[in-house]
């Protein structure tokens, strides 16, 4: 499994939800290795202050967007 995630108002119409935001974390999700979390620089900033561990991934540019993202992948700690 593979996620991508962003932050923005989607357009939602019936049952259905679209719009930039969606498509940016679709994007986002099909860059993502098996296993792997990516998140937009606009999730990490509003994780900030949370313990969530982020791996800077660099400025991606996405299809359909014409200014690249910023990309940070979610680290995973064990506990024990």
């Amino acid at each position: 499994m593979r996620v991508g995630l962003n932050a923005g108002e989607p357009i939602a119409e019936d049952e259905d939800l679209f719009g930039t935001a969606v498509n940016r974390a679709a994007r986002i999700a099909a860059m993502a290795q098996g296993g792997e979390i990516l998140v937009a620089n606009v999730v990490r900033e509003l994780a900030e202050g949370k313990d969530f561990l982020f791996g800077d991934r660099g400025e991606t540019a996405l299809k359909g967007f014409d200014d690249p993202v910023r990309l940070f992948e979610v680290k995973w700690q064990e506990e024990g």
